[in-house]
């Protein structure tokens, strides 16, 4: 009996954290060792790390992000239950306790995920080749999936 084929995807996530990181990234993916990457929208070096996705035909998905800098959604201007008071995520461990005390409007997680997305696509030309979280936020309880998943 043959043995079925097995594949080994390894993705480096926080492609677009900031440069230097970035470039450790894409050393590892021309030498084979990273396969895929994550895209961090709102990353500092989020615009360089998709041109180097690009220039490098790096397959890349998105980064999904709800704990760390600044939103890219509705939310960067204005309040949100997502946001600390100076307009930051609320951190990994700051959102996790307001998701488990029922503080974050799950309207207001989709509308920022779903900005990540056009963000995505206005960055690269194109959707996702897949979706993970930034410091596992993408582990909500409840079970809702968005629209676009």
């Amino acid at each position: 009996m043959a043995r079925p084929r097995v594949r080994l995807v390894v993705t480096a996530d926080d492609f677009g954290y900031c440069s230097r990181r970035d470039e450790g990234i894409v050393e590892a993916f021309l030498a084979g060792t990273v396969t895929s990457v994550s895209l961090l929208v709102n990353g500092a070096a989020a615009e360089s790390a998709a041109e180097l996705a690009r220039r490098h035909s790096i397959p890349t998905g998105l980064h999904a992000n709800l704990s760390e800098g600044r939103p890219v959604g509705p939310a960067r201007h204005g309040a949100s239950t997502l946001l600390s008071p100076e307009g930051f995520f609320l951190g990994k461990m700051g959102f996790r306790e307001a998701v488990a005390a029922g503080d974050v409007a799950l309207p207001q997680v989709r509308e920022e995920l779903e900005a990540q997305l056009n963000c995505f696509r206005e960055l690269l030309g194109r959707a996702p080749t897949h979706v993970d979280g930034h410091q596992h936020v993408h582990v909500l309880p409840g079970g809702q999936t968005p629209s676009w998943a």
